[in-house]
């Protein structure tokens, strides 16, 4: 078997992206590695994630090749650091390699539910502050959230990224906003008649002021004019405090979505 570098994605390099063949040239797997700074949550320490697809004897050697990439990455930045791997459910597979080089688990995505009430917004909007709702049609807004997306979550996503999400059904943008800056924004749709509380961003001098749980709680009232009976909250548990924020506004559930075993570098 041989491992060689190769751009899979424009927006990944062609270092982080490992390809394994067979001595015949036959692919038989591939994996990239994707450094993040999450500007939301600067305290965390800096991350890699491993994305792999493989048979079995591929994902020994790219689990392997792409952490000895990702040790090298963080020798460079000399901070704190520590790897990821996105893993399905069920994948015992990529599981037991991944224990087998010191991975562990506990994080992952999970999906909670609330009832879709149409009671009142009983959460306090900071003083001076207003909420407004659009559907991100307009070319520079569309840049601008991008570009606060990218920044926030340390991501390289485009306009076909975001095209995919504003075609969902019902999409909408609700944003709060003061006289002078924008406060936080969240992107709602819907999936298979349930309500989606997408993505959402508070903008840092705004942290810890009830903003992010005044728009959960308007997105809450979005679905109830749609006549929608349930919503659900997509969750990362080593995201600080998200998984108490949606306690707190009633979403209750733990369904896995995705695992991410971690390696402290």
């Amino acid at each position: 078997m041989k491992i060689s570098h190769e751009r899979l994605r424009s927006d990944i390099s062609a270092d982080n992206t490992f390809i394994a063949r067979e001595d015949d040239g036959t692919p038989v797997g591939a994996c990239t590695v994707q450094p993040r700074r999450m500007g939301l949550f600067p305290d965390m320490p800096r991350q890699y994630v491993i994305e792999a697809e493989g048979d079995d004897r591929a994902l020994h050697v790219l689990y392997g090749a792409a952490v000895a990439r990702a040790r090298a990455l963080a020798a460079q930045t000399n901070a704190p650091a520590r790897v990821y791997a996105e893993v399905g459910v069920g994948d015992e597979r990529a599981l037991e390699v991944l224990h087998a080089l010191g991975f562990s688990d506990g994080d992952g995505v999970v999906r909670t539910y609330r009832r879709v009430t149409g009671q009142m917004n009983v959460r306090l909007m900071p003083e001076g502050c207003t909420i407004v709702r659009d559907f991100l049609a307009d070319e520079t807004e569309r840049r601008f959230f991008l570009e606060r997306y990218n920044a926030c979550f340390g991501m390289r996503c485009g306009e076909e990224w975001l095209e995919e999400i504003t075609s969902q059904p019902d999409f909408a943008r609700i944003l709060m906003v003061s006289p002078d800056d924008l406060c936080g924004e969240l992107l709602v749709w819907t999936e298979d008649g349930e309500g989606v509380i997408g993505i959402i961003q508070t903008a840092r001098r705004w942290r810890r002021q009830g903003v992010a749980s005044y728009l959960i709680e308007d997105a809450r009232l979005y679905f109830a004019s749609l006549g929608l009976s349930c919503s659900h909250f997509d969750v990362w548990l080593e995201a600080p405090g998200c998984l108490p924020l949606a306690r707190g506004l009633g979403y209750t559930g733990e369904d896995p979505l995705m695992l991410y075993p971690s390696l402290i570098l």
